[in-house]
This record gives C-alpha cells, sequence and structure tokens, in this order.
C-alpha cells in the first residue's frame, strides 16, 4: 500500500510497500523520472534515462537511499533519515576504504525561520523529542546588525522546532491529522 507521510508545497513523501517496487514503478513509468535509478542500487534494473527532465514527472529525490525515518512537524519542518544503498564516493576512490555507518546514514532537514547555523546543530532526535512532547524548542544564533549607520553583534533568541501546526487538528496519537473543517472533527 501506499501512504502520505509528508506534503510541502513543491514535493510529498509516501511510505510504498510493495513486494516488488519495480514491476510497480514501471506499471506506472508514463507519471515517474526513473532516470535518477543508478545501477548497482536496488531499484538499479529501473533505471529509464528516457523519462530525464520530463516536465510534470515524478522524481525519487533520493533514488539510491531508503527512507528509514521522517519526522514532520509541519511543512517545511521536517527531519529524514536515510540509508544509502550504493558505496560512498570515498569507497569509490579508495579501495582501502570501507564503508561504516557514518559513510551510509545520512540525515536530512528543513526548519523555515531557523537561521542555518542553528539549524546545523538540530539533531533528528530534537525533532523527534519535540514531536512526541508536543514542545517547542529556542535557538540563538548571533548575527551582525545596522542601527544608525553602526555595526552591532547581536544575539538573537527566537523559536526554533515547533509540534504545533496551526494549519492541521491533531489527532491523539500525536502523528496523525485532519484538516480544519473536515468530516470527522464536526
Amino acid at each position: 500500500g501506499v501512504e502520505l507521510i509528508l506534503g510541502d508545497t513543491d514535493g510529498f513523501v509516501c511510505g510504498v510497500r510493495a513486494e516488488d517496487s519495480c514491476r510497480d514503478l514501471y506499471s506506472i513509468g508514463d507519471f515517474v523520472d526513473l532516470s535518477g535509478c543508478e545501477r548497482g542500487a536496488v531499484l538499479g534494473k529501473c533505471h529509464d534515462s528516457a523519462s530525464r527532465g520530463v516536465p510534470g514527472k515524478f522524481s525519487d529525490e533520493k533514488p539510491t537511499a531508503i527512507i528509514k525515518e521522517v519526522i514532520a512537524l509541519k511543512p517545511k519542518m521536517y527531519s529524514i533519515i536515510s540509508q544509502e544503498l550504493v558505496k560512498c564516493r570515498k569507497a569509490k576512490e579508495d579501495a582501502l576504504h570501507s564503508c561504516n555507518e557514518k559513510c551510509q546514514i545520512k540525515h536530512c532537514s528543513t526548519a523555515k525561520g531557523v537561521s542555518k547555523i542553528a539549524k546545523q546543530k538540530i539533531t533528528h532526535q530534537e525533532y523527534k523529542d519535540t514531536l512526541l512532547n508536543s514542545g517547542t524548542t529556542m535557538t540563538s544564533a548571533n548575527t551582525i546588525r545596522t542601527f544608525n549607520n553602526s555595526l552591532y553583534s547581536v544575539k538573537i533568541t527566537k523559536r526554533g522546532l515547533s509540534a504545533y501546526d496551526d494549519k492541521k487538528y491533531i489527532l491523539d496519537n500525536k502523528i496523525d491529522t485532519l484538516s480544519y473543517g473536515h468530516y470527522k472533527l464536526r
């Protein structure tokens, strides 16, 4: 089956459970860009360069990885842990290098409104804790500002991660949501 995990303005993440994912991808090949499936990866046999860059086709942003966990607090505030299924760049260049978990496990995240420096310090576990505890975190960043033509170094503290989504009703399990106005909320 297919389950919508997270939606954003320009994409979405779906969970797919299938016996033969390649067969299923080929069956919807008219809608999917399979050019990113690298040979040597799990979906490598699905590679089809004919669909590269065709407007309107869905593409896999992580064609050489399996997404292990997604923590989605709200649109534009989520964290994804994935496991690479192909050798890292170092292993391709250095025959003595053996890939380990540090090479294979990747973390990518987004947190709209949080400074780049503060974002780099936020871990996947902090996203998870924020979700499960319905909390909010605070972040600090040093910046240079101009006041009356003079430069000042200023420390700014603002809200970082937040489990509060003002566009959705969060159900009791703290995971599933419904849009306000949904018939189940009446």
